[in-house]
């Protein structure tokens, strides 16, 4: 889109990212919100609006949008992860952290398609917890990591209701 103020063709393809999964937790019922200013490598924090074992329980994402994906065997390969976000990522935390993964049309006239009976947005989000991994000495923003992201951790309402309650049976918000 020549003309444009401020959002290039990867801006605009993050902030659509971003709203895709927003709408996902929308249709989940959970609270989001986008932290700000972007120091910790986080996205979005999503919180059940009721309470488990006396707590909200709280999930952090850092979301990553792909318009050329690499999908290999039963997993979609990532190149594109700075060392400093892997590292955000990696290893326990208080707060749950995961990276999504959405996997977006080449054009951005593609994102969605609205209709007088729906909304489709295109294509799909997947997630993975980095929670097991090693973070890295001197993690440097110049230098990339390649993640594998699981192409059965298709982000959907449910999973993400799984992820900020492990033990929740399958009903729905």
């Amino acid at each position: 889109m020549q003309g444009q103020w401020c959002l290039g063709h990867n801006e605009h393809q993050g902030v659509f990212g971003e709203g895709f999964v927003q709408a996902l937790a929308a249709s989940a019922g959970l609270q989001a919100a986008k932290p700000q200013p972007d120091c910790t490598g986080v996205d979005l924090d999503l919180t059940l609006p009721y309470e488990r074992n006396d707590d909200f329980p709280s999930i952090r994402l850092q979301v990553k949008s792909w318009r050329s994906p690499i999908l290999r065997g039963d997993h979609w390969h990532y190149p594109e992860l700075t060392e400093k976000h892997f590292d955000a990522l990696a290893g326990k935390r208080r707060i749950p952290r995961f990276l999504v993964l959405v996997i977006v049309p080449k054009s951005v006239e593609g994102y969605t398609l609205a209709t007088p009976w729906g909304l489709t947005m295109a294509h799909a989000a997947y997630w993975v917890s980095l929670e097991n991994e090693a973070r890295i000495t001197n993690p440097r923003t110049d230098k990339r990591k390649t993640v594998r992201v699981p192409f059965a951790n298709l982000l959907t309402v449910h999973s993400l209701l799984k992820l900020l309650d492990p033990g929740r049976g399958i009903d729905g918000p």
